[in-house]
């Protein structure tokens, strides 16, 4: 398949065919982007604990809303690195991605690819590990893509930092910088805190701010954007 969006066809025996979306990754692409999902580019106003519930057996995604600047962020990442995969990488349930493509086409973030988890127990616990799932996921885009540099976006509500931070750490080279969305107030109670975490390690720049137009101003001190668009 060329570099960029195709449509494939997928089969299993006994069930109809579906057509899924996948993208191509050109060999001389350097840089992409990982963002997390919830408090990062959408707001759910629900507390931590219930979030995964309401994100399973609800979702609505009209009830939620863009964190702002994001989408316009996102667009000029896109700009001044064509050809580069986003990837979304949540601790969301994978009978949620049609919800979620839906919400972020609606609100014109880019087009990416998601990495979701399953919900529900496993064969030593009740729920899966969230934190595993990410880290995991990290360290496989490191080992399928070991030429990429990857801008890494969270929020500051107690575990992305630590995450990527990690990372970030263990894959100095795959890394171009990390930018962390810091939550309003109420946010940071319904997620059940902040970070308390206040060095990093590391050679990765690290960007903070309350939205899009923040971190944009950062990023491109940095290199990573393109001019704003007239």
């Amino acid at each position: 398949l060329e570099p960029g969006w195709s449509s494939v066809l997928l089969t299993l025996e006994g069930a109809d065919a579906i057509e899924a979306r996948v993208f191509v990754v050109a060999g001389d692409v350097t840089f992409g982007l990982v963002s997390d999902i919830d408090d990062t580019v959408v707001v759910t106003a629900l507390p931590r604990p219930f979030l995964a519930a309401w994100n399973t057996f609800v979702v609505n995604e009209h009830a939620r809303r863009p964190v702002p600047g994001m989408p316009v962020l996102y667009d000029r990442l896109m700009a001044a690195h064509p050809g580069s995969p986003v990837v979304y990488l949540s601790t969301g349930a994978w009978n949620t991605v049609r919800t979620l493509d839906r919400f972020l086409s609606r609100n014109l973030y880019p087009r990416g690819t998601f990495l979701l988890t399953d919900w529900g127990p496993t064969p030593d616990r009740w729920f899966r590990s969230g934190q595993d799932h990410k880290q995991e996921n990290l360290d496989r885009l490191a080992e399928e893509f070991p030429n990429v540099r990857w801008l890494l976006v969270g929020d500051d509500g107690q575990h992305d930092e630590e995450r990527y931070r990690q990372f970030a750490e263990a894959h100095p080279e795959n890394v171009a910088a990390i930018a962390i969305r810091q939550l309003t107030p109420g946010e940071a109670v319904l997620a059940g805190g902040r970070s308390q975490r206040e060095t990093h390690g590391g050679t990765a720049p690290w960007v903070y701010g309350v939205d899009g137009a923040e971190l944009a101003e950062q990023l491109a001190e940095l290199g990573l954007l393109s001019t704003p668009r007239a």
